[in-house]
């Protein structure tokens, strides 16, 4: 369901061992043929097939946290939020969430898989506000099963993002200002390369590589492979849903846990 066409009594039902849902979005530059709000559409796309495939009257699907980290888009057009901005209202929401009844909050990424959920579960623990917390990447999980149908990884804006809105909003998605650009975030320049593409080593790029906001092969994309994609995406997420829909959460992550050490 989503949380804010549902009355009280239909989520605090759904809190009593169901599924609270944050998604993350983003407003920020996707090229010139995709709308600022791609992160954001996408994320709720996924969700909405992920939630029917699962029992949707027990996964609350909260508003879309649309404001992000989007600085390295000003070039282009961008409206965001601090990085601390973002960690205190993710702190929040799901505060209040964990206050409403859920001891099962996940939070989707859509964008840039920033780790703002992450830290934000950390700051909750610490506050004691215990609960199963979840951060999910769809694009992470079914990064094999993904590469595999569209032939390469996800790119800004490029064949899998351009692809997916295809499938969603074909009425928001230009393809005749479509273009390609850099195969990866760093562009064709990049100087450092034992910095490039490599675990373990993480370093910003900058958007000036990529001319158009456009990583990858954008002019590629397809309808047909937009929703081939979704629902691997979806699945990977119903996944998600239905294996905490199906057990309780172990008391150990519902409470402090203090060892006890023998005399």
């Amino acid at each position: 369901m989503e949380a804010e066409q549902a009355n009280y009594i239909q989520l605090r039902r759904a809190a009593e061992g169901g599924v609270g849902v944050i998604p993350m979005g983003s407003l920020e530059a996707h090229g010139p043929h995709l709308p600022c709000g791609t992160d954001s559409l996408i994320v709720e796309g996924i969700l909405a097939r992920a939630a029917a495939a699962s029992d949707a009257e027990r996964v609350a699907i909260f508003p879309t946290v649309r404001y992000s980290v989007v600085e390295w888009a000003r070039p282009f057009a961008s409206a965001g939020v601090s990085p601390a901005t973002l960690l205190a209202k993710l702190v929040d929401v799901a505060g209040d969430l964990h206050r409403l009844g859920f001891r099962k909050i996940v939070f989707v990424q859509g964008h840039g898989n920033l780790p703002a959920a992450q830290l934000a579960v950390w700051q909750l623990r610490w506050r004691g506000t215990h609960a199963m917390y979840v951060d999910v990447s769809p694009y992470e999980m079914a990064a094999e099963v993904a590469g595999r149908i569209a032939a390469e990884p996800i790119t800004h804006a490029g064949l899998i993002e351009t692809s997916l809105m295809l499938a969603l909003r074909p009425d928001l998605v230009n393809m005749s200002a479509a273009v390609d650009g850099p195969t990866d975030l760093y562009g064709r320049e990049f100087p450092f390369p034992a910095l490039r593409g490599r675990e373990g080593v993480f370093c910003v790029p900058s958007v000036t590589d990529l001319p158009d906001a456009v990583e990858g092969r954008a002019t590629r994309a397809t309808a047909e492979l937009g929703r081939r994609l979704l629902e691997t995406y979806a699945s990977a997420v119903a996944e998600v849903f239905n294996d905490l829909l199906a057990r309780d959460v172990p008391r150990s992550f519902l409470e402090p846990v203090r060892k006890e050490i023998e005399d």
